[in-house]
């Protein structure tokens, strides 16, 4: 599973474990620092040549806006831009 928060211009966030409740919780601690923001869980898998991932469809969806943080099944990343 990989995790990604975007906060903004400046901040980025991410990460990597093999548990989706750890993703889950990494992510929203990330968004949970930042007033506004977006991010997400997704499947993830190293590639055949070993560098890089190639990645899967996501798990969760999350938006941050006024400080209040709610999260949806799925993919909605380009929609919460």
């Amino acid at each position: 599973m990989v995790w990604e928060v975007e906060a903004g211009d400046a901040y980025r966030a991410c990460g990597v474990t093999d548990s989706p409740e750890t993703a889950e919780r990494a992510m929203l601690d990330a968004l949970a620092a930042r007033p506004e923001g977006r991010g997400r869980v997704r499947y993830a898998r190293l590639s055949f040549v070993g560098v890089g991932y190639v990645y899967g469809p996501a798990v969760l969806t999350a938006i941050r806006t006024d400080g209040a943080t709610v999260v949806r099944a799925g993919d909605a990343w380009e929609d919460i831009s």
